[in-house]
């Protein structure tokens, strides 16, 4: 593997780990806004 090979892997290596991480926080907090909509849950003020 070239040292470009090598520098544009590891690039998205570490590019992938917040995506990842930001991707499934996003996931978790619409599952559980749907799920609370669909059980008749509403915000209180």
């Amino acid at each position: 593997m070239s040292a470009l090979e090598s520098l544009i892997w590891t690039i998205l290596g570490y590019a992938s780990m917040p995506v990842i991480f930001l991707f499934g926080f996003i996931a978790t907090a619409v599952v559980a806004c749907v799920m609370l909509d669909l059980m008749g849950y509403d915000a209180r003020e």
